[in-house]
């Protein structure tokens, strides 16, 4: 029979009165069997049953758990090594669709006879034991890891709650070689919310809500009453996406207060765990890789001025580190200080590794130091600046316990030394052990005299200590400091800006107070987030390949209000709706359900000035994905990723939209006003931007050979003089539409865009030459009127 709460909650009222009596055998490692029965509603349950099925049940538990995650490890560990060499996001696109659909019919049938022929099933060959839940491409399950699953869902199945949180764990990210199911995941999560009120259950149910998953159907209540659910339990992650839909107006009615309130919680958790780590508070969680960083940027190298001039990729990366190894070796100090700091702190391609950083560390030491701890004499002035940064480094070190056993004695002398040279680390450590009398008396006068040093370098802890140290007497100084260390992305100096701002706001500061305290505690929330952050195991998922469980850690971070994770999402969403593979319908029904996710996404990042992903809304908008085609729209964002971000390609599709007549009036000038910026904007699109001109030449003087109307003035490749009224004028279509670059009606986002009408329609008030020159033009006309039929369509 199945236990209700209130069945269990009898069995141990009982079981604890009996142990409180003393009757229990304390020194036994079993279970007690008690022998007496409870009768409920007729039923007669015999606890010792009761007991002893939930310890076999539990053993069950343990020793199937026990095998998944042994089998786990071996299985990541083989996926790395046969990672492919190439970039997540590259498509494998479906060139059967290329194949006219009279030749595919014959293609299957001659495709299907062969295959009988040799005997080749349409099951893949795969063994007829194989489960019905495993993933392709890791290999036939073994026989104990299906006996294993096999447990886990009949343990789920009997209310085991841990069992149930894992197969739904397992069913949501394709964990133990099994197959990604959303849907069952979702039935998993929902029923462990309501057997115990789980935390993680709920905001995950609340998740599915939000996004749509699956087959469930999106609700912005549903997700919401989730996810607050979750918050009121103090689960970090739904405190933090409760605290970006209040600030963004996503799915809640935007509210400064409710998202001070939900970011505050995640930001003292934060700070907390900051502090409880070394001396000097914990190492900042590692890089956050964004995906595009993979291929030069969202469009590629070289195609915007955000994008990189080279892709980024271990192969570099391996040849730069060799570089810096080969003149380590040969005694360069500079080089040993590179990858001592590349090792202390970690890389995207080089895991943090004191042991590594120490062994640098001392070949700096022995280079630059007497055995007896003594500078070495007429050293250079970059030498003596290597060896304070190198004495501070091992001072720090030796404080932390990191790549040698903590020595306090130790590295009061070496922080000594780098102090005394000058160092604003060395300043800073020295202060906090005279602060807690560490080797030392303790000495406050001292530890703030060594912090206003270091602050006086810049050095951001430094700043925050020597403002602690005069908050009380000199506030307005400390608040200096507090900012300019807060400017530099010091996150204790964030935490305690946003708190004299939420001060400021309940004593009657206002919006702009809030919005103050929320950007700084926002802050504090997204770089400090240790405890919270699903970036780690994405990343990690991308890495090995595992594309499904890569685009939900994304998710999860767009949803709490990760710009990276937007921009990822978006990206491995837009892939898979491309045909990219790695989706194939298992996050979302149709490729369109990708689309419309995506272009969420983009929109968000957007939002938060993550290059690009205006000019990606535009795409989107423009070609119809993910939303109903709106070449207006679709202008509207060419035009604010050309005004804001001066993208080179959001100025060429706006040059393209005047000159045809899209989604705007045809206008040649403006036309080649924007051709003529995007060729400023990128010289890598020079090829682009030239035939664009040519042809633009071609159609304007076939258009006014034709007596259509192509605006006043003179020949297209004459300079034309513009007024700024006509300016105004000819802006109005797009900046009309400028506040509905934002508005998707397919989903809840409720962040209203302004009205920009002003600011668009300005978008042009700088002069801008029109460029080229009447032999430039010549020469395009001449050199391009032979395959004149390519570029202009006689119709």
């Amino acid at each position: 029979m199945r236990f209700t709460f209130k069945r269990w909650a009898l069995l141990v009222a009982i079981v604890a009165a009996r142990a409180t009596g003393g009757e229990t055998d304390r020194a036994s490692s079993t279970v007690s069997i008690v022998t007496a029965e409870v009768n409920e509603g007729g039923q007669h349950i015999e606890i010792s049953k009761v007991v002893e099925t939930d310890r076999v049940r539990r053993a069950e538990y343990d020793a199937a758990l026990s095998v998944l995650q042994k089998y786990e490890t071996r299985l990541h560990s083989r996926l790395m090594s046969q990672a492919e060499r190439r970039s997540i996001l590259k498509l494998r696109r479906n060139v059967w669709k290329l194949v006219p659909s009279a030749v595919r019919a014959h293609v299957r049938k001659v495709s299907g006879a062969v295959g009988g022929m040799l005997g080749l099933g349409g099951s893949g060959g795969g063994s007829g034991d194989k489960a019905a839940y495993q993933r392709p491409g890791v290999g036939q399950l073994s026989r104990e890891v299906r006996q294993s699953i096999d447990t886990l869902y009949e343990l789920a199945k009997a209310g085991i709650e841990d069992a149930v949180f894992v197969v739904a764990e397992m069913e949501m990210y394709g964990k133990y070689g099994t197959a990604v199911d959303v849907d069952s995941a979702f039935r998993h999560y929902l029923q462990l919310s309501e057997l115990s009120g789980n935390a993680t259950a709920q905001y995950m149910v609340g998740f599915f809500y939000a996004t749509g998953l699956g087959s469930v159907e999106q609700r912005n209540g549903h997700s919401l009453l989730y996810t607050a659910m979750a918050a009121l339990q103090g689960h970090v992650p739904a405190e933090a996406t409760l605290a970006f839909r209040y600030a963004s107006g996503v799915g809640a009615a935007m509210s400064c207060a409710e998202a001070l309130g939900h970011y505050q919680a995640v930001a003292r958790t934060a700070m907390r765990h900051y502090l409880s780590g070394p001396p000097l508070g914990r190492h900042m969680p590692g890089y956050r890789a964004r995906l595009s960083d993979d291929r030069g940027g969202v469009y590629g190298v070289r195609t915007g001025p955000y994008s990189l001039h080279k892709a980024v990729d271990r192969a570099s990366f391996d040849e730069l580190l060799e570089y810096h190894q080969y003149n380590a070796r040969a005694g360069n100090v500079k080089a040993c200080l590179t990858l001592v700091d590349l090792y202390y702190h970690g890389h995207r391609f080089a895991a943090q590794d004191f042991a590594m950083a120490r062994k640098y560390l001392a070949d700096i030491m022995g280079r630059l130091f007497t055995r007896q701890g003594e500078l070495r004499k007429g050293l250079a002035q970059a030498e003596a600046s290597t060896a304070a940064q190198a004495a501070g480094m091992l001072g720090i070190m030796s404080w932390r316990g990191e790549g040698l056993a903590a020595d306090t004695a130790a590295a009061f002398r070496w922080l000594s030394v780098g102090a005394s040279m000058g160092h604003a680390a060395s300043l800073n450590a020295l202060g906090m052990m005279y602060q807690s009398g560490v080797q030392a008396a303790q000495d406050a006068e001292r530890a703030t005299e060594l912090f206003k040093k270091a602050a006086e370098k810049q050095h951001q802890g430094g700043q925050v200590n020597y403002a602690l140290a005069v908050m009380d007497k000199m506030p307005d100084v400390a608040m200096a400091n507090f900012k300019a260390a807060a400017e530099n992305g010091h996150i204790l100096a964030h935490h305690y800006v946003a708190g004299f701002h939420a001060t400021a706001m309940a004593g009657g500061g206002g919006e702009a107070s809030c919005r103050m305290a929320v950007a700084s505690y926002r802050f504090v929330a997204e770089k400090a987030d240790w405890l919270h952050s699903p970036i780690p195991d994405a990343a990690a998922a991308a890495a090995r390949g595992d594309v499904e469980a890569a685009t939900l850690g994304y998710m999860r971070a767009a949803e709490m209000g990760y710009d990276v994770g937007q921009l990822n999402a978006a990206l491995l969403l837009e892939r898979a709706g491309a045909g990219g593979g790695g989706g194939g319908g298992a996050l979302f029904p149709s490729a369109g359900d990708y689309e419309k996710q995506a272009l969420v996404y983009w929109t968000r990042a957007a939002n938060q000035n993550v290059a690009d992903a205006r000019t990606k809304q535009g795409d989107a908008y423009y070609y119809g994905r993910g939303t109903p085609r709106s070449y207006e729209r679709a202008a509207a964002a060419y035009a604010l990723a050309a005004r804001t971000e001066a993208s080179g390609l959001a100025m060429w599709s706006l040059g393209w939209m005047f000159e045809h007549g899209i989604g705007v009036a045809q206008d040649f000038h403006l036309a080649k006003r924007y051709y003529d910026q995007s060729l400023e904007a990128n010289d890598a699109g020079r090829l682009a931007a030239h035939v664009s001109l040519a042809r633009l030449c071609l159609r304007y003087l076939w258009a006014w050979a034709s007596g259509r109307d192509v605006g006043e003035g003179p020949l297209f490749f004459a300079p034309r003089p513009v007024s700024h009224d006509e300016e105004e004028r000819a802006a109005k279509p797009a900046a009309a539409a400028a506040a509905a670059a934002n508005d998707l009606d397919h989903r809840w986002e409720q962040a209203a865009v302004e009205d920009n009408a002003d600011d668009d329609a300005n978008r042009d008030d700088d002069d801008v030459g029109d460029g080229g020159s009447l032999s430039e033009s010549v020469f395009f006309i001449a050199l391009l009127l032979g395959a004149a039929w390519m570029f202009l369509p006689l119709r």
